[in-house]
């Protein structure tokens, strides 16, 4: 039903293809993961100057180190664009930026709303968003060990909701990302918490949305638009942030030759860095928006920018398990140690590494104005 969907989206720019090779600019696999592996390493020759998006559930988007090589996760994606629509930043400011959001329902779709929530729903230097999720924890707190990095903390609750009713009164935001029995469950939390609302991410259309208090979030047909799963303009973005820092800092001429190449000579850790950059300017342009700041900014709006915007980069290394630490080689990091020497508050960096969070927000705006 997915590949059907996005073939009626893109239309007649969409050839269909079923086990054979179609000669095309690019190229989407929606087969389950063993099939498309199994497709691209078949045809690599000719799909490894292309660019593939493969969905892959069981790996992360960072896990491919070709360039050209995709690895899209329909979870991830659903996960990004849900706080993409139901951005809280209003309600943020709302409460002092003290918050409270939780999260039922700790599958993979409930991993990825709190990853990206982490990577995303970052709003003020002195934050404090709690996050409280429902589910067995597993291997979480193992795999990420650098969790307690982040200042906004995170709870795994391995028993049922209904024993923390406070906790759950006193949430500014309830997201339901379970998707077994999800129906009863919303009853039941409609029941309970009459004055609450509830966002449901739903992998179809079915009678939550006639439910007092829910709002719904339809995640598998956000996943499979294919712009969406192409990611253009994130790509496009991602691209010329890391092409800007390469002629800053190496003097690399910006154009489209060195665009590519510079992108294509990047690890796969600092690509999806570039990505996750480019993904949280949507938060940046709705803080713009609501705070009715003017462009170009104003010193003082420009510097808040990009105090957050080291906060964004600094936990997206924390999820990867980076830490503080000084080279022994004299740089700034040393990837095999996992330690970068600017993991440390934004005040305290040397002016010359702030500047770059601050031309990084002035390359986006530039970006937003070009047509």
């Amino acid at each position: 039903p997915e590949k059907g969907a996005v073939l009626k989206q893109l239309g007649v720019r969409s050839i269909p293809m079923d086990r054979e090779l179609v000669k095309a600019k690019q190229y989407i696999l929606l087969g389950t993961e063993k099939e498309n592996l199994a497709f691209y390493h078949k045809n690599q020759a000719v799909l490894s100057k292309r660019d593939v998006f493969i969905k892959c559930q069981s790996l992360p988007s960072q896990a491919s180190t070709l360039a050209k090589l995709h690895l899209f996760c329909p979870e991830e994606t659903a996960a990004r664009f849900f706080w993409d629509t139901h951005c809280p930043y209003g309600l943020s400011v709302q409460q002092g930026h003290k918050m409270r959001i939780v999260i039922l329902g700790f599958d993979k779709l409930g991993k990825e709303l709190l990853l990206q929530a982490l990577q995303n729903n970052i709003f003020d230097p002195n934050q404090k968003i709690e996050y409280h999720v429902f589910g067995e924890a597993g291997s979480f707190y193992a795999v990420y060990k650098q969790l307690d990095q982040i200042t906004d903390p995170v709870t795994i609750h391995s028993e049922p909701w209904y024993e923390k009713m406070e906790l759950l009164s006193g949430a500014d935001m309830i997201v339901v990302a379970q998707q077994e029995a999800q129906m009863e469950l919303l009853h039941d939390l409609t029941m309970a918490l009459p004055e609450k609302t509830v966002h449901a991410l739903l992998a179809e259309p079915n009678g939550a949305a006639m439910l007092p208090g829910v709002v719904c979030f339809d995640w598998v047909s956000t996943a499979y638009q294919p712009e969406h799963i192409l990611g253009n303009r994130l790509y496009a973005y991602a691209k010329k942030i890391n092409l800007r820092y390469a002629h800053l800092y190496s003097g690399v001429e910006e154009n489209q030759k060195n665009l590519e190449q510079q992108w294509n000579a990047l690890d796969t850790f600092t690509r999806y860095s570039n990505i996750s950059a480019a993904d949280y300017h949507s938060v940046q342009l709705k803080m713009i928006a609501h705070e009715g700041w003017q462009d170009p900014l104003e010193p003082q709006c420009l510097e808040r920018l990009a105090h957050l915007e080291h906060i964004r980069w600094c936990r997206y290394h924390y999820l990867n398990n980076w830490t503080y630490g000084v080279p022994d080689n004299g740089k700034n990091k040393d990837a095999k140690r996992r330690i970068h020497i600017d993991l440390r508050p934004y005040e305290i960096m040397p002016t010359s590494e702030q500047e770059k969070d601050r031309e990084n927000i002035r390359l986006l705006l530039q970006l937003d104005r070009e047509p």
